[in-house]
C-alpha cells in the first residue's frame, strides 16, 4: 500500500508494508529509495506496522521546491512526517545519510524515536577534518554518473557485475534499477534521483553535526559499521562506541558500507533482536 504525505512544502511518498503493533519506519540511504529494503522492512512487520518513505527529490517524492537539499531539511522531514501521521515514540532503521537523520532526530526529539538502529550512518568530526579530501572528486564523479539505461534489464546487468553492488542482494538490486527510475520521453530509464541532487546532498554533509547529536542522544541505539567498510564513520567505530551515551556498535563481518543490500536476513535478524528489548 502507498499514499502521499504533505510535510514542510514537500510531497512524501510512503510504503505502507502492514505488520501489528506501534510503527517502524525505515530511513534510506541518499541516492536510493525506501522501497528497495524490502527483505528488512517485510521482516520488522513482525514486531510493528512497518513504513518507509522516499526523501526528498528521490523515488515518487516530489522535489525540493528551493532546489536546495541538506540535511538539516532531510530531519526535519523526517520529524514532519512523524508528526504528520500522529505518531510518537515510534522505532526506526536507517541507512547511511538515513541513520545519520534518525540518530540526530533521537538527539533533537527524543518524544519522536523510542529506539534506533543505524546502520552505517555517514559520520564525520569536524567540517575541516582531513578525511574529506575525498569530497570534491566524490562529487565530480557523483555529478557525472550514468543517469540514463536503455532498460531495467540492461541496467541490472551493468551494475551487478561491478563495485560496489555486485554484492548486493541482487532481488534488492533489481528494485533499484526498476523503482529507482521512470521511463522517460524517449523510452529509456532514467534515475528518480538526479545526481545533482544528491551530490548536494553529499556537499553538504559536512555543515551538519550528525556525530555530536548522535553521542549525546539517550535514546537507545544499535549503531552497526561493516568490518569491510572504507566509509569515514567506520575508522571512528571504536571512538563512538567509547563515547556513545545510550546504545552499543557491532561490527558486522564481511560487509561494507552497503550492509542492508549485502546481508539483509542478518541486518533484519539483529535490528528484530535490538526492537524487541
Amino acid at each position: 500500500v502507498s499514499g502521499n504525505i504533505n510535510v514542510n512544502d514537500v510531497r512524501l511518498h510512503y510504503l505502507d508494508w502492514g505488520g501489528d503493533g506501534d510503527p517502524i519506519i525505515v530511513l534510506h540511504a541518499t541516492g536510493f529509495l525506501g522501497r528497495i529494503y524490502a527483505p528488512i522492512a517485510n521482516a520488522l512487520t513482525q514486531i510493528g506496522h512497518v513504513y518507509s518513505y522516499d526523501q526528498c527529490g528521490h523515488g515518487d517524492s516530489s522535489a525540493s521546491p528551493d532546489a536546495q537539499y541538506d540535511w538539516q531539511r532531510t530531519m526535519d522531514d523526517l520529524a514532519g512526517l512523524i508528526t504528520a501521521m500522529g505518531w510518537r515514540a515510534v522505532r526506526a532503521f536507517g541507512h547511511s545519510a538515513g541513520a545519520t537523520a534518525i540518530g540526530s532526530l533521537a538527539c533533537e526529539r527524543p518524544e519522536l524515536i523510542s529506539r534506533t538502529v543505524l546502520s552505517e550512518p555517514v559520520l564525520f568530526e569536524s567540517p575541516t577534518a582531513p578525511e574529506l579530501e575525498w569530497r570534491n572528486p566524490f562529487l565530480e564523479r557523483t555529478i557525472k554518473r550514468r543517469r540514463v539505461f536503455d532498460s531495467v534489464d540492461t541496467m541490472f546487468d551493468n551494475f551487478a557485475a561491478k563495485p560496489p553492488f555486485d554484492t548486493w542482494d541482487k532481488g534488492m538490486l533489481r528494485d533499484y534499477c526498476e523503482f529507482g527510475t521512470k521511463l522517460n520521453a524517449d523510452g529509456k530509464r532514467e534515475l528518480k534521483c538526479a545526481p545533482e541532487t544528491e551530490a548536494r546532498l553529499y556537499e553538504t554533509s559536512r555543515d551538519f553535526d550528525g556525530l555530536g547529536r548522535i553521542l549525546r542522544a539517550s535514546v537507545p541505539m544499535l549503531i552497526l559499521f561493516g568490518d569491510k567498510s572504507d566509509s569515514l564513520s567506520a575508522t571512528l567505530s571504536d571512538s563512538i562506541a567509547a563515547k556513545l551515551h545510550s546504545g552499543h556498535v557491532v561490527k558486522v563481518a564481511n560487509t561494507g558500507h552497503f550492509m542492508p543490500m549485502e546481508k539483509p536476513d542478518e541486518v533484519a535478524r539483529m535490528a528484530l533482536d535490538f526492537f524487541r528489548e
